[in-house]
């Protein structure tokens, strides 16, 4: 699993937030930043920038307080007290070392500092629960602190102290903080009196902990700047409960009212005493809250909860069972490895790394997702530089966990798209950029995208076959069928295959003039689908067309695509990329994405799509050949002299969802140790050499490794392929596909 201690720079921490809910990492040097719980997913909260901005890690703290109690009952030794952080948090003294572990939706710190009478350890998690969407979308971050009394022969009191800033509202006057005082939770309310209507940022926060977690003491709120009040740093800022938490473990209740001037950054603690018996633990819930209802479209949570207050109460009566829940991602998994170990292969089926990549990889769910108040669920393509949703030629890999995990949610994906299909049957490249009621036709449209209308259909049939039955038949089989009708009228030279007209697919930098093999391959295999399709919706005439067409497509795709060893990138009749002209060379490129088509007919069960000895060939070939050209994952085009096709940004690099996929259908043909370790390569690229697992671009440069284009990127979250590829030959797999969908109803 990703392990990192603080003296590594990641660039992203484990993100904890719930479904569409906005999120906070935490990072290995213990602080929190890139908040994007008020509604910024494309602003993220993080490094300072502008006149009056503040760096977000700043008055987001936790500490720890200890006092070993002398054997003759007589006074008490010296109090340590310690910043859980490895930064300089305002001259305070810190811990030596923290010990990071990332395994979504959970984060595992140690915290290591030396002559502390107790140990500390915090597991930082969201309640993303496998099946459960409205239990996922909670708007929470849960801190739950471990605490262990080291002394074998005497007592130690200790305290944990939690604080976090006031961000409500845009401007900092008019901010206010008030306690909270309830059965379940005793804490700080974060608010503001003079937000603007338009204000996405107004709403409550709540930092708070079980009421009966111990003695809780609660300061309000004080001013954390200085007397340099344009220096508000991680190390210039007033922690002001410090000397009476370092001194006894407790804080004295202040509040200093509304802010009036720019001068006052507010900020609220609460601190936790208790006592420990010598080699005792007690476990200390914190948890951050937030209800920010102050966007066009709103958020689900609204119908649960009126304020942040009453998500940190439900949470708190109720963080045991939620945490127990949120663990069955990595329980599975576990069971699976002890199952293989009895059978005598341990590490076989479900490596150690690739249990982490398919955990860690689901992130996205929390930093780059949208649950609108009317139950609408969207994908971010990506949350910072990309913001379209439920962009259709990434969702198609992105929805395969989604679906299997969370079907409702994809059902919502799915109508929305099928309900902004165009009237000529056309489906739209994505629902609008940082909204789902506005429609685009794609990025590089006109000309329209070829790979969205055969996309849209296999999605559609894959959702019917897997849960939706004839009730979701009933709603999508209309739309994928005129989707379908479009994709033929693609065909505009009478080959029988949709003809590209420039970067008009998901390689929107990549020129291809006539059949392609990534778009004909992806077409073939949605027109087996709409042929099932139409024999479920006892549509006769349409599935004989599907059928026939299905036949005449694959004998051109054949005839024009077939090298002898794998299928070109472009027909060789049909024009060259963007650089060269028929039969060039970049035409006669190998492609990791070849067979994209082939890979989801098996993860469907649709059969062969082409000849099954040249789909062997073809896969042995794009493995050996694209899969060697880079130490990062396949590069997606590689020529026939072995060199790197640089015709553009797009046909040079790696893709992690593209190699992902690659995987898969290399496992689904026999090939399980080459597709596992092309899999492999990539997440130890993004894990170990990049050290940034949790914000994964869409491209990774082929020759250095360093991140490309995209941030939170949803495409990777396919790498869950490559447990259905070994399903379908391994039980493991099987078992952990089975035991995470527990509990999910199925058509």
């Amino acid at each position: 699993m990703p392990h990192y201690t603080s003296h590594h720079r990641t660039g992203s921490g484990v993100p904890l937030g719930g479904l569409g809910a906005g999120k906070v990492e935490i990072m290995p040097d213990g602080c929190l930043t890139n908040f994007t719980h008020q509604n910024n997913w494309d602003r993220p909260l993080g490094d300072p920038s502008g006149l009056n901005a503040v760096d977000a890690r700043v008055g987001n703290h936790f500490a720890v307080w200890a006092r070993r109690r002398c054997a003759d009952g007589g006074d008490r030794d010296t109090a340590f007290a310690r910043m859980l952080h490895t930064v300089d948090v305002g001259g305070l003294p810190g811990v030596q070392r923290i010990e990071y572990t990332g395994r979504y939706p959970f984060a595992h710190l140690v915290y290591v500092e030396p002559g502390l009478p107790v140990e500390v350890q915090l597991d930082a998690f969201s309640p993303i629960i496998p099946g459960d969407a409205e239990s996922s979308s909670v708007p929470v971050a849960v801190f739950l602190f471990k605490v262990k009394n080291t002394c074998q022969a005497g007592w130690v009191d200790a305290a944990i102290m939690a604080m976090a800033r006031n961000t409500v509202s845009a401007w900092n006057v008019g901010r206010f903080n008030e306690a909270v005082s309830s059965d379940e939770a005793r804490g700080v309310l974060f608010s503001s009196d003079s937000p603007l209507p338009t204000d996405p940022a107004a709403g409550t926060v709540c930092l708070a902990t079980c009421a009966g977690a111990g003695e809780v003491t609660v300061c309000t709120s004080w001013n954390l700047k200085t007397a340099d009040p344009f220096n508000l740093t991680l190390a210039n800022q007033n922690i002001e409960p410090w000397q009476e938490f370092a001194r006894d473990g407790r804080i004295t209740p202040r509040d200093c009212g509304t802010v009036q001037g720019e001068g006052v950054e507010l900020a609220g603690a609460l601190a936790v005493r208790f006592e420990l018996a010598p080699g005792e633990t007690k476990h200390v819930p914190v948890v951050l809250a937030w209800h920010m209802p102050q966007t066009h479209f709103g958020h689900v949570y609204e119908a649960r909860y009126a304020d942040a207050a009453e998500v940190a109460a439900d949470v708190l009566r109720s963080w045991e069972e939620l945490r127990t829940r949120a663990l069955k991602w990595s329980e599975a998994l576990e069971v699976a490895k002890g199952e293989a170990a009895e059978r005598g292969r341990v590490g076989d089926a479900l490596p150690d790394w690739l249990a982490d990549a398919l955990l860690n990889n689901l992130y996205v769910l929390s930093s780059g997702s949208w649950f609108d108040r009317s139950g609408r669920f969207a994908l971010f393509e990506a949350s910072r530089t990309c913001q379209l949703m439920n962009t259709v030629d990434v969702l198609f890999y992105s929805s395969v966990p989604l679906a299997w995990f969370y079907p409702a949610l994809e059902e919502s994906c799915l109508l929305q798209l099928a309900q902004a299909q165009r009237p000529d049957g056309y489906i739209p490249h994505d629902l609008g950029r940082g909204r789902v009621d506005y429609p685009s036709d794609g990025t590089t449209a006109p000309p329209p995208w070829k790979d969205l209308c055969p996309k849209f259909v296999l999605m559609a049939y894959r959702d019917v076959l897997w849960w939706g039955g004839r009730r979701l038949l009933s709603e999508v089989y209309d739309p994928a069928k005129r989707a379908m009708l479009w994709a033929m009228a693609s065909d505009l030279n009478g080959d029988h295959l949709p003809d590209n007209e420039g970067a008009d697919q998901t390689f929107d930098n990549w020129h291809f003039r006539g059949a392609n093999a990534y778009t004909s391959g992806v077409y073939l295999a949605a027109l087996a689908a709409s042929q099932r399709l139409a024999e479920m919706a006892e549509d006769s005439d349409f599935a004989r067309t599907c059928r026939r067409e299905f036949q005449l497509a694959q004998e051109s795709f054949e005839r024009q695509l077939w090298n002898g060893r794998y299928y070109r990138a472009v027909a060789s009749t049909g024009g060259g990329v963007q650089v060269g002209g028929a039969g060039s060379p970049s035409s006669e490129a190998c492609t990791a994405s070849q067979l994209t088509g082939q890979w989801y007919a098996h993860l469907l069960g649709l059969g062969y799509i082409l000849p099954r000895e040249h789909v062997a060939s073809a896969v042995r070939e794009a493995v050996r050949i694209t899969g060697s050209a880079s130490a990062h994952g396949a590069v997606n085009a590689v020529l026939p002299n072995g060199s790197i096709d640089r015709n553009n940004p797009h046909s040079g690099n790696v893709w992690p969802g593209i190699t992902y996929t690659l995987a898969a259908l290399a496992i689904y043909e026999g090939l399980v140790g080459e597709g596992l370790e092309l899999a492999r390569r990539v997440w130890e690229s993004i894990a170990h050499r990049s050290r940034n697992p949790w914000d994964q671009p869409d491209v990774i440069d082929s020759a250095t490794g360093a991140y490309g284009f995209g941030d939170h990127y949803m495409r990777n979250m396919v790498v869950w392929a490559v447990v259905f590829a070994l399903a379908a030959r391994d039980a493991g797999a099987a078992k952990v596909l089975g035991r995470l969908r527990g509990g999910v109803v199925t058509g």
